[in-house]
């Protein structure tokens, strides 16, 4: 059976992996508006962006894969920390920046879409 530090590892690695996607997305994960921006267009185009990947389009595999990444990141972040773990959201923020930016504008815009569809 794999240990807590076990996946303490993949969590870092996760993150690092995070970060190394908005930077050749070219993503400030600082600026909020532009993470908001990126997250409204990523789902917007999900289904052609993965079109696009699958015919060899590295950008758009790059936004596939950080999309697939942060879900990754998340259920290693509620398997570690448990089922209420966003109530340390504060704290993984400050360990998983680029994570914890992108994540929450991807939250936001898919609370947007279901308030918008109610």
């Amino acid at each position: 059976m794999f240990t807590k530090g076990f996946l303490r590892h993949d969590i870092e690695e996760l993150a690092l992996e995070v970060e190394r996607h908005c930077l050749v997305l070219g993503l400030d994960c600082a600026d909020q508006s532009q993470i908001r921006r990126f997250a409204h267009d990523l789902l917007q185009n999900i289904d052609t962006l993965r079109e696009a990947a699958a015919k060899g389009d590295m950008n758009s595999r790059t936004k596939v894969e950080l999309y697939g990444l942060v879900v990754l990141l998340h259920k290693a972040n509620a398997e570690e920390l448990g089922p209420n773990y966003l109530n340390q959201f504060s704290e993984l923020a400050k360990m998983q920046p680029a994570w914890a930016a992108v994540a929450k504008a991807i939250w936001n815009e898919l609370d947007s879409r279901e308030a918008a569809n109610q």
